[in-house]
């Protein structure tokens, strides 16, 4: 038996998902059709490469039909070998970028929906994060543009294969709005920071952490959570049928959404509280393997081991900044 801690399943090897209940009562769905993932410290191994136990379970998921999307702080140009390596690349295939900002097509690069901060919150939102002592950036076609000269530039740039370029006019940036801004800093400040950043922008952008050493603002009202629902919608497919994976604070709308929310063992405290399932295995345990053998694939739930193969490696170790 796989012991569970209050309000979280107890799974039996005997039992079948669609038999069994939280604790408060309401029957987990099968099946489930699609599946959104976050990519660093969930899909992607430590190094930033996605395992053959991953690929195979997902692509039989894929191959069964259900909707596999990567749902990521990352942008479309850092995303697509991902979804390229995995086969998402189909007529019906969508990604979730910059943390729910943007659902694109994988095919054709069609923007499916996207939010912006407009100009003047662009400024509010510069304004903030140097009041704070934070450098920032924006990604723009597929560059990096930067506020001030930092070492998680440098790294991005070697992790994500896009070029970096200080910002220059920074008005000439902000007359048509952005995604997101990301900033670098310390992890021991970056609580204070957040706060204070949050309180400057109330009602005017949502601030988080993404990871313990960047904040984001992104666009009021986004989140992946919001854009899992109205991709689910549009393909319509019912939330409950969805299954939402990921570690950080940027996956809580996602995984509050979703029928079913999902943490790996690394996840952060505060993720593992609103999941409502966490594994035992980590990201480089290959815990969406299991996920999905144990969900999804016909005969779970089971466990996986990580067989030799090919794999999509990263490149690089480490985290890909301004990512999750």
């Amino acid at each position: 038996m796989l012991a569970r801690r209050r309000s979280f399943i107890r799974l039996r090897d005997t039992e079948r998902p669609s038999t069994l209940e939280r604790r408060s009562g309401y029957t987990i769905p099968m099946p489930y059709e699609l599946i959104a993932l976050d990519l660093d410290d969930t899909l992607l191994h430590t190094d930033l490469g996605i395992s053959e136990a991953n690929r195979s379970a997902l692509k039989e998921a894929h191959g069964n039909g259900a909707k596999i999307v990567l749902a990521s702080g990352r942008n479309l140009v850092s995303m697509e070998k991902y979804s390229a390596f995995l086969g998402l690349t189909g007529p019906d295939d969508y990604i979730i970028a910059s943390n729910g900002a943007q659902i694109i097509a994988t095919a054709t690069e069609r923007v499916l929906y996207e939010r912006t901060l407009p100009p003047e919150t662009c400024r509010l939102a510069a304004q903030a994060l140097r009041a704070v002592g934070l450098p920032w950036q924006i990604y723009v076609n597929g560059t990096i543009y930067y506020s001030e000269g930092n070492d998680w530039i440098k790294e991005d740039s070697r992790l994500s294969g896009m070029p970096n370029e200080p910002i220059g006019d920074v008005e000439s940036f902000f007359t048509e709005g952005q995604i997101k801004f990301v900033a670098p800093g310390d992890a021991d400040k970056m609580p204070a920071r957040l706060a204070e950043v949050a309180r400057l922008l109330s009602g005017k952008a949502e601030v988080l952490v993404s990871k313990p050493y960047f904040l984001e603002v992104l666009p009021l009202g986004v989140d992946k959570g919001e854009a899992l629902r109205v991709l689910a919608e549009t393909l319509g497919i019912p939330l409950e049928r969805c299954i939402a994976c990921g570690d950080a604070m940027n996956d809580l709308g996602m995984l509050k959404t979703a029928g079913l929310g999902c943490a790996p063992a690394n996840a952060t405290s505060i993720v593992k509280e609103a999941a409502g399932y966490i594994s035992e295995l980590t990201n480089d345990q290959d815990f969406v393997a299991d996920i999905v053998r144990r969900f999804v694939l016909p005969g779970g739930p089971g466990k996986v081991a990580s067989p030799k193969g090919a794999r999509l490696d990263g490149g690089a170790s480490g985290r890909h900044p301004g990512s999750a």
